[in-house]
């Protein structure tokens, strides 16, 4: 028990009479100590303890914290500590001042004695998700593997890090698993896309303060001190059963602050980039469909029936989309808005190279705008990287195979590459060292780099680069596999074919 508190002046004015009403307030809520209000008014023991004193008349974001720690009714606190400030204003204030209207407080449960943890936990309960996808189709390993790491016991629940290439549905992953895991998060949902964020740290903090508005805590009540802010958001995310997504998250520095030792709260994070800087996180790689999902994600768009009688068609719309679901959900979209074209005819139209990654687009939803986003934000090195990507339709490349083509170290071509990855537009390949090139972003590469031709973009001469000192010369600079087939590779050409002969093109 705490020392007792020292006895106020009878004969003091409308601040010690503030006081002396403050510490009734706090005997009616069981007289808890003032360690204990703090950690539920987020205010430090000694700033309450001063707030009843009677020296000085406390601010109002105090005043508020205290009475709702005890359970009281703050409007009308707040009407009285306004009425308090101008008398003490004034000089020779000492009118009386009418007690606050107090509702009774609630009961105190021996387990839960903070009536305003409980009052919040009630009232406020965010469910800020978008809406998922209602044609979400495979990951059905990858979501049991997440909902078991969310669900592994242990004193905290680590970060879970969804991160692929663009277009390989993360977000769509992160909303199904809020889903699955559901009941395990009752206190409600916050999300923020953190793609939208301006760079540095003033946006996350921004995006803080919304999730505390939406847990319950008064404007006035939330802290302009970004540290304290912090403290604020992670005592709540301790307290309660929240389910926290954050989207396109570009750099550790963004997420770091919003990040707790929460035991019953989650966060998810989705990005492009692996953010290797993140320590103690569980982690998810997305990479395209099997063909299987693919087939099975057509069909829900466009028919089950439809994709059985063009099956050779279906196929090769998946293998042309390299599997991507965007792009497959883009062309399925387009095809269900046309039924009078058969799957053939949308086939025979994306083996057009020139046309394939203008084609896929719908909406304001388009696979160029993500492609391009992503190589505006690159280095120098890396969207010359990018350029190269883009000669010989190679399904992968090296590091060696890089530093040939741009005369540059082997150790440079490797943070290039690894850079790419990063920004989403290349996969590891299953051997090592090896960088699969999908066939949606070779086509983007060729673009790419035959616009920066045009424009006069100073791309170096190969053959200089080959006899670069220090260059092995005698690795190819692509070294073409068919980890992502080009559209003329023959296995295409056999489904093409398989369509022909079954009257598909027709």
């Amino acid at each position: 028990m705490g020392r007792p508190e020292r006895p106020l002046d009878g004969t003091g004015g409308p601040i010690t009479e503030f006081a002396r009403d403050l510490r009734a307030l706090r005997r009616r809520a069981g007289n808890p100590s003032y360690r204990e209000l703090a950690r539920t008014a987020l205010f430090a023991p000694s700033v309450l303890s001063t707030a009843a004193s009677g020296h000085r008349l406390p601010t109002l974001p105090v005043t508020l914290a205290f009475v709702a720690a005890c359970g009281g009714d703050r409007a009308a606190w707040e009407r009285r500590w306004r009425s308090v400030a101008g008398e003490a204003g004034a000089a020779g204030g000492t009118a009386a001042v009418p007690e606050p209207r107090e509702e009774p407080p609630p009961e105190v449960d021996a387990a839960d004695p903070w009536p305003l943890s409980r009052v919040m936990s009630n009232l406020a309960r965010p469910a800020q998700l978008p809406m998922g996808s209602s044609t979400f189709v495979g990951r059905g390993q990858a979501l049991a593997n997440a909902a078991m790491l969310v669900g592994r016991p242990g004193p905290v629940r680590l970060p879970l890090m969804v991160s692929g290439p663009i277009g390989v549905g993360k977000t769509a992953f992160a909303l199904r698993l809020a889903d699955v895991v559901s009941s395990e998060f009752p206190d409600g949902q916050l999300y923020a896309d953190m793609g939208n964020c301006e760079p540095g740290t003033h946006s996350t903090y921004q995006i803080m303060r919304g999730f505390l508005r939406a847990l319950g805590v008064p404007a006035p009540l939330v802290p302009d001190d970004p540290i304290q802010r912090i403290g604020m958001y992670r005592s709540l995310l301790a307290q309660r059963r929240l389910f926290v997504l954050l989207e396109n998250v570009t750099d550790e520095g963004q997420v770091r602050p919003l990040l707790a030792r929460a035991a019953h709260s989650q966060v998810v994070l989705t990005s492009r980039a692996r953010l290797l800087g993140l320590d103690d996180a569980h982690r998810v790689d997305l990479d395209a469909f099997a063909r299987h999902e693919s087939l099975e994600l057509v069909g829900r768009i466009v028919g089950a029936e439809r994709v059985e009688s063009e099956y050779a068609a279906a196929s090769a719309v998946a293998e042309i989309c390299g599997d991507l679901p965007l792009a497959i959900n883009i062309v399925g979209r387009k095809i269900a808005a046309r039924p009078e074209w058969a799957l053939a005819h949308t086939a025979g139209m994306l083996a057009d190279r020139d046309r394939l990654i203008d084609s896929l687009c719908v909406g304001d939803v388009n696979v160029r705008d993500r492609f391009s986003a992503a190589y505006e934000r690159l280095s120098t090195a890396g969207r010359q990287a990018v350029h190269e990507l883009g000669i010989g339709g190679a399904g992968w490349t090296t590091a060696v195979a890089l530093a040939a083509s741009l005369g540059v170290r082997v150790d440079e071509a490797d943070d290039a590459l690894e850079s790419l990855v990063d920004a989403g537009l290349l996969t590891r390949a299953s051997v090592a060292g090896r960088y699969r090139v999908s066939t949606l972003v070779g086509v983007f590469a060729e673009h790419v780099r035959h616009e920066a031709a045009q424009l006069g973009s100073p791309l170096r001469d190969r053959r200089a680069q080959r006899e670069a000192p220090g260059v092995d010369c005698s690795v190819p600079p692509m070294l073409p596999v068919n980890a992502a087939r080009p559209l003329n590779e023959p296995r295409t050409q056999r489904a093409f074919g398989a369509m022909e002969r079954t009257g598909e093109t027709a």
